[in-house]
C-alpha cells in the first residue's frame, strides 16, 4: 500500500507534448536564426591585395559575442527553465493532491503529508502513527478509529472530520481547526492542543487525560460524559459553565477550572471517586495501580 501511495495518482496529461512543442519550436527557430546571422569568412579578392608601394596598417584582431548568440543562450536557458517547473510542480500535484483517496486501513505510519489535500479521503482505521500531517486540509475526512499515535497535525485543517475512537495518544494539534469535528471517544491522552479549536466540536466520552489544551477554543463544544483528568482549564478559551454541567456531565478529577466572572459552583474533583475503576477498565490496568495514579495526581498543585 504504501509503494502504491509514493506513485502518482494520475495519469500524464495528454497536452505535456503540446506544451513542451511549443517551447521546444521557439527555441530552436531562435538558434537556427542566430546560426544564420553568423558572418561569412571570405578570401581577400586580387583586387584587395595592397601592391608593394602601399603601406599597410596592421589592425588588432578583436572577437566579439553577436547578440543573437546571446538571445539563443538566454532563449535556451529560459526554455529549459520553464520546462523543469511544470514538471516538478506536476509531480508535486500528481502526489501532493490526495483528496477523496481511499486510505482505509492503509499502512502510512511516519508518512510525510506536510501540507497534503486529503480532504474528503477514506483514512478509516488507518495506521498514520508518527506521520506528519502538519498543515495538511483533512477537511471532511474519514479518520474513524485512526491510529495518528504521535503524529504531528499542527495547523491541519480538520474541519468536519470524523475521528471517532481515533487514537490521538500524544499528537500535536496545536493551532488545528477541528470545527464541527466528531471525536466521540477519542483518546487524546497527552495530546498537544495548544490553540486548537473546537467549536461546534462533539467531544463526548473523549479521554483528556493530561492534555495540553492553553488558548483551545470550547465555543458550544459538546463535553457530555468526556474524561477531564489532570487538567487544566485554565487557559481555555469560551468555555462556559453549563458545559461541565450538562447531563451526561464531564467527569472530573484534580481539574483546573477556569475563571469565571461569577464562579459557579462546580467541584473539580466531583468524579475522583469513579476514575480508578474507569482508568482500569480503559487503560487495562490493576485496580490497584490506577488508584495510586489518582492519589499521585491529586499532590499536584496547580500554579
Amino acid at each position: 500500500m504504501w509503494k502504491r501511495f509514493k506513485q502518482p495518482q494520475s495519469q500524464p496529461k495528454p497536452y505535456i507534448t503540446w506544451i513542451v512543442g511549443a517551447i521546444a519550436t521557439p527555441v530552436a527557430m531562435v538558434v537556427m536564426w542566430s546560426l544564420w546571422q553568423l558572418p561569412e569568412r571570405k578570401l581577400p579578392s586580387e583586387s584587395a591585395r595592397p601592391t608593394e608601394h602601399e603601406t599597410v596598417t596592421p589592425i588588432q584582431p578583436y572577437h566579439t559575442t553577436p547578440v543573437s548568440h546571446i538571445g539563443a543562450i538566454a532563449a535556451v536557458i529560459g526554455g529549459l527553465s520553464l520546462l523543469f517547473k511544470y514538471r516538478l510542480a506536476a509531480e508535486n500535484d500528481a502526489i501532493v493532491n490526495l483528496s477523496e483517496a481511499d486510505f482505509c486501513g492503509a499502512n502510512l505510519s511516519g508518512a510525510d503529508l506536510c501540507g497534503a489535500n486529503l480532504s474528503g479521503a477514506n483514512l478509516n482505521g488507518a495506521d498514520l502513527c508518527g506521520a506528519d500531517l502538519s498543515g495538511a486540509n483533512l477537511n471532511g475526512a474519514d479518520l474513524n478509529g485512526a491510529d495518528l499515535c504521535g503524529a504531528n497535525l499542527s495547523r491541519a485543517n480538520l474541519n468536519g472530520a470524523d475521528l471517532i475512537s481515533a487514537n490521538l495518544n500524544g499528537t500535536n494539534l496545536s493551532d488545528a481547526s477541528l470545527r464541527y469535528a466528531n471525536l466521540s471517544g477519542a483518546d487524546c491522552r497527552y495530546a498537544n492542543l495548544s490553540g486548537a479549536d473546537f467549536r461546534q466540536a462533539n467531544l463526548s466520552e473523549a479521554d483528556l487525560n493530561c492534555t495540553l489544551l492553553s488558548r483551545a477554543n470550547f465555543s458550544d463544544t459538546n463535553l457530555s460524559n468526556a474524561l477531564l483528568f489532570f487538567t487544566n482549564l485554565r487557559d481555555v478559551l469560551n468555555l462556559e459553565p453549563f458545559q461541565l454541567e450538562t447531563q451526561p456531565s464531564p467527569l472530573l478529577c484534580h481539574v483546573a477550572l477556569p475563571s469565571y466572572g461569577q464562579q459557579p459552583d462546580l467541584n473539580p474533583n466531583r468524579a475522583c471517586d469513579r476514575i480508578p475503576q474507569l482508568l482500569s477498565t480503559r487503560y487495562r490496568i490493576s485496580l490497584e495501580e490506577a488508584q495510586w495514579m489518582v492519589n499521585e495526581a491529586r499532590q499536584h498543585h496547580w500554579d
